[in-house]
C-alpha cells in the first residue's frame, strides 16, 4: 500500500493482500473490501500486541456479524445451545427486533404533552387493519413504554390488536378533551359501533395500560366484540366521593346488535376508579367476568340491564352470565351492583357475586355507618342471580346499641340465593331457658318474606347431630322446622326461631335464632352455613 498524506493525517490505501504493518495510529484503507484498519504501536509503546486493528465499518466481518442473531441460551458463549437440526439458526437483527414493535417507532412520544393518538392509531392500523395485514404474522405484539400519551379521540382497537404497556399508572392512554370514551373498539376495516355489519371485533388482548379520561366521560366501550381480555389494567376517570349520578362516566362498557353480540370478555387483576359507573351493562352481551378486581369511589359499582326493553336492537334479551369472582368493593354510594328489570319481562339472568370483600363504606349514600338513607349493597331484581362466600363488613341488622333506629337496608335484596360462610358458636350447657345465639338475620320488610336455611353440624361429647333448621317469615309471623339425623345418642339442643326487635313504623324484620340445653355437663359446638332466599 502506498503512502498517502493529506495535511497532517497520514494514511494507507490498497488492496488488501497489499496491508503492511501500520505505524502507531496509521490508518490503512482496504479499498477491495471496503474495511479499515489502524496500527497498534509497538509493544514497548504499551500495546497488547504488535498488529493492525480493525475498525469496524458495514464492510467488516465484525459488522455483519453484529447485524445478525443467534439465539445462544442463558449460558451465552460459555455453553451455547444448537437452535437448528444441524447447526445454528442465524436471523438479521432487524427479523429479531422486528418480532415485537413500540408504538414509538411509528412516532408516538409518551411526554403528556405531545399529541400521540395518530401516531398510536397508525401504529395500530399497520399491525391490525390494513387490508395488506391479513396474513396472520403482520400482527405483533404493540408495546407501549412508560409513559402518558395524550389522546384528544378515542383510540379505536380493532380484531387481534394485543396492546402491551408496562403496567397501571406507568403507561398511560390519557384522553384530554375529545368528548369520548378512551378506546373503543372496530372492525378490521375501520368502522365503529352502528357501521360494524359483517364482522365482530375479536380476539382482542390489552395488558398493563391505564385508560384515563379527563373528562366525565368513558373508559373503555367494546363494541359488537368477542374474545376479550383486559388484564392488570387501570381505568380511571374524575369522579369523586360525593358526587351524583352521571350516566355518562362508564369504566367500562359495551354496545352491541342482534346481529353481532358481545361476548366473553374478561377482566383479569384490573382497577376500576373515579367513573360515577365502574361498570355500566344494559346491552345483550353474554359471559363478562371479573376476577380479582378492585373497585372504588363510584356512585354505582356495576349497573347491570338499567335500559334493557327487549324491543331496541341490542337491547332485546340483556346482560346474561355476568360473574364478579374475588373482588374488593369500596367508597360506592349506592349498590356494589345493582341488577335492574327495566321491561319487567325482559332483563338479565344469571348475576353472581363469589368471594367478593365488601367495605363498610358501601350502599350509605356516603353519610356513614347508620345512614337513613342506606340501600342493599347487593340489589338483584332478576331471575337466577346469587351471591356466595361473599363478605361484608357493613352488617344489615338493627343496631343493638339503638333501639329506636330502624333496620339497616339488607346485603342483599331481591330475587337471589344468598349463602354465607362457616361460622362456629358454642351452645352452653344446661339452658333451659330459649337463649339467643348470634345466629340473626334480616326478614325482610312490609309484605315481604324470606327463606333461612341453616345447614348445621352440633357436637356434644361423643354425640353427633346433622341436620338442616328450615326458617319461613312472612306477614303471618314465622315458622321454622329442624329436620336432623344424631349418632350416639341425644344431644339434647332444641333450636327455635323468632322475631325479634321489629319496628312498628317499617315493620322490618329480625330472625334471632335461640336455643335451649339439657343438663349434660358439657357444652356443645355448633358449625352452621346459612343460605337464604331473599
Amino acid at each position: 500500500m502506498p503512502i498517502v498524506q493529506i495535511s497532517r493525517i497520514q494514511h494507507r490505501r490498497g488492496k488488501a493482500t497489499d496491508l503492511p504493518q501500520l505505524a502507531a495510529g496509521e490508518l490503512g484503507w482496504s479499498v477491495d473490501t471496503q474495511r479499515l484498519y489502524i496500527g497498534n504501536g509497538t509493544v514497548s509503546d504499551g500495546a497488547p500486541a504488535i498488529g493492525n486493528t480493525e475498525i469496524v465499518t458495514s464492510g467488516s466481518s465484525a459488522f455483519t456479524t453484529a447485524l445478525t442473531y443467534v439465539y445462544k441460551g442463558y449460558l451465552g458463549d460459555s455453553t451455547p445451545i444448537v437452535t437448528g437440526a444441524t447447526g445454528d439458526v442465524t436471523r438479521t437483527l432487524q427479523t429479531s427486533l422486528d418480532d415485537y414493535v413500540s408504538v414509538k417507532a411509528f412516532g408516538a412520544v409518551g411526554d403528556g404533552s405531545t399529541a400521540d393518538v395518530v401516531a398510536i392509531q397508525r401504529a395500530i392500523e399497520e399491525l391490525y387493519s390494513d387490508t395488506d395485514q391479513a396474513d396472520a404474522r403482520s400482527h405483533r405484539i404493540l408495546f407501549f413504554p412508560a409513559g402518558t400519551y395524550n389522546i384528544a379521540t378515542a383510540i379505536k382497537i380493532p380484531p387481534y390488536a394485543h396492546l402491551r404497556g408496562e403496567g397501571p399508572d406507568k403507561t398511560i392512554l390519557y384522553q384530554s378533551g375529545g368528548n369520548t370514551p378512551v378506546a373503543i373498539t372496530e372492525d378490521n376495516n375501520g368502522n365503529t359501533f352502528g357501521s360494524i355489519t359483517t364482522t365482530a371485533p375479536t380476539q382482542i388482548q390489552i395488558e398493563g395500560i391505564t385508560f384515563k379520561n379527563g373528562e366525565a366521560k368513558g373508559g373503555v366501550s367494546i363494541d359488537n366484540a368477542t374474545q376479550v381480555t383486559f388484564r392488570n389494567c387501570k381505568f380511571l376517570g374524575t369522579y369523586s366521593a360525593g358526587g351524583a349520578d352521571a350516566p355518562n362516566s362508564k369504566g367500562v362498557t359495551v354496545q352491541s346488535t342482534n346481529a353481532l353480540r358481545c361476548s366473553n370478555i374478561i377482566f383479569d387483576q384490573c382497577q376500576f376508579t373515579k367513573f360515577a359507573r365502574l361498570v355500566d351493562l344494559d346491552y345483550d352481551v353474554t359471559n363478562v367476568n371479573f376476577h380479582n378486581c378492585d373497585f372504588a369511589t363510584a356512585y354505582y359499582g356495576a349497573l347491570i340491564g338499567e335500559n334493557t326493553d327487549g324491543t331496541t336492537a341490542g337491547l332485546t334479551i340483556g346482560p346474561r352470565n355476568i360473574h364478579f369472582n374475588n373482588n374488593s368493593w369500596s367508597t360506592i354510594g349506592q349498590q356494589a351492583i345493582k341488577v335492574m328489570n327495566a321491561s319487567g319481562s325482559v332483563y338479565p339472568r344469571n348475576v353472581n357475586s363469589n368471594g367478593n370483600w365488601y367495605a363498610l363504606d358501601i350502599a350509605n349514600n356516603f353519610e356513614g355507618i347508620g345512614s337513613i338513607r342506606e340501600v342493599p349493597i347487593l340489589q338483584f331484581d332478576a331471575d337466577e342471580c346469587s351471591s356466595t362466600l361473599d363478605f361484608f363488613e357493613r352488617t344489615d341488622l338493627r343496631r343493638t346499641d339503638n333501639s329506636s333506629e330502624l333496620n339497616m337496608a339488607p346485603e342483599v335484596q331481591g330475587i337471589a340465593r344468598y349463602s354465607n360462610k362457616i361460622k362456629q358458636i358454642t351452645l352452653a350447657d344446661n339452658t333451659s331457658t330459649a337463649t339467643s345465639t348470634t345466629l340473626e338475620y334480616p326478614a325482610g320488610s312490609g309484605n315481604l318474606g324470606k327463606s333461612i336455611v341453616l345447614n348445621y353440624k352440633i357436637e356434644r361429647g361423643t354425640t353427633v347431630r346433622v341436620g338442616q333448621f328450615t326458617i319461613g317469615v312472612s306477614t303471618n309471623g314465622i315458622n321454622y322446622n329442624d329436620d336432623y339425623t344424631e349418632s350416639n345418642g341425644d344431644a339434647g339442643v332444641t333450636l327455635t326461631a323468632v322475631i325479634g326487635r321489629e319496628d312498628s313504623t317499617s315493620t322490618d324484620k329480625t330472625v334471632i335464632v335461640k336455643y335451649a340445653t339439657s343438663s349434660a355437663s358439657a357444652n356443645a359446638t355448633m358449625d352452621v352455613e346459612v343460605t337464604s332466599i331473599v
